[in-house]
Parts: C-alpha cells; sequence; structure tokens
C-alpha cells in the first residue's frame, strides 16, 4: 500500500513539472534574482544550492569574501570554501567572547527559538568525537574543519569532504 501512495505522489510531481518544459523539450529558465534556473533548485538544500553550508544569515554589516549576493535571508557564495572561510570566522569570533564548547558554539550558532539547539549540538558532538562541554581552540584549523563538517552535516544534511572543508577554513 506504501508503494502505491510512493507511486501517486511521483506521478503527481511528475505531472507538475510538465509546465516547466518548452515545445522543444529544453528546460525553461524561470527568471529569479539568484541567477539560477528552475534545474538548479529543485531538490537541493538551500544551503547547498547557495554554497553556503552553514546557512550564514545575510547581513548588511557583513560582506563576505566569496559573497555574491543573498536569497534573502541566507548569503549565496560562490563556492563552498568561501562559506567554510566565513564559519570559521564565526567560529573564530566566538572563540574571542568566551564561547568554545559545542554546546555554547550551536546555542548561540543555532538558537533554540528557531531550532532544536539540544539536538544540533549532541549530533555535533557525537559526528567530532568531542565532548559537548570541551573547550575547542577554533584558531587550529583541524578542530574547526571538524566542527564546521558536522555543522555543515547538521544544517544542509550532507557530509563534505574534509579536504574541502579545511580549503575554506585555511582562508579564514
Amino acid at each position: 500500500m506504501k508503494w502505491l501512495i510512493a507511486l501517486a505522489m511521483v506521478l503527481l510531481w511528475l505531472n507538475s513539472r510538465k509546465g516547466l518544459v518548452t515545445p522543444s523539450n529544453q528546460p525553461s529558465q524561470p527568471s529569479n534574482n539568484t541567477g539560477m534556473n528552475e534545474d538548479m533548485t529543485t531538490g537541493m538544500p538551500r544551503g547547498i544550492r547557495n554554497n553556503n553550508p552553514l546557512n550564514i544569515e545575510y547581513s548588511k554589516h557583513n560582506n563576505w569574501r566569496g559573497q555574491v549576493s543573498s536569497d534573502g535571508r541566507f548569503v549565496i557564495f560562490e563556492d563552498d570554501k568561501w562559506g567554510f572561510r566565513a564559519a570559521a570566522r564565526i567560529l573564530r569570533s566566538y572563540q574571542k567572547r568566551g564561547i568554545t564548547s559545542i554546546n555554547d558554539i550551536i546555542h548561540t550558532f543555532a538558537p533554540s527559538h528557531e531550532n532544536d539547539s539540544d539536538h544540533y549540538a549532541n549530533m555535533v558532538a557525537t559526528w567530532t568525537g568531542y565532548d559537548k562541554y570541551q573547550a575547542l581552540d577554533a584558531t587550529n584549523d583541524s578542530t574547526a574543519a571538524v566542527l564546521i563538517q558536522a555543522m555543515a552535516r547538521m544544517e544542509v544534511g550532507r557530509q563534505y569532504p574534509i579536504h574541502e572543508v579545511i580549503e575554506g577554513v585555511a582562508l579564514a
């Protein structure tokens, strides 16, 4: 029975997509303010589409290196490495304020009024192998990269290769 419902949903979705194909069987290019066509934006988490693996919010007070725009709420970077660089800069600014444990970092970065911060912190601790209350040194590129990799996994559901994360962290 479940497979029948799933099949019906797929057929409904396919039927709804017919309007996105032109008579020449070429995908249409809907206009939007990101410069991306519909095929590039559907089915992918926002942070992946924006090359912003930690979903860093846009602020007119920040002009991040590699920032090309915003989607109205979140920064759009030209490449993931710039998103990882920005994340490292954020973690290092937290450290200057005494925010050094996974628990404190996550509750600051992903506040409980928007997220299940305790679950987020528990998952990051599990994936990194660090204790949730252990003080971490975000100025250490390896430590920052492992932490950012886990945070990106939580934010966008993708485990980025550590070498990609390190490339961005090294630019911070």
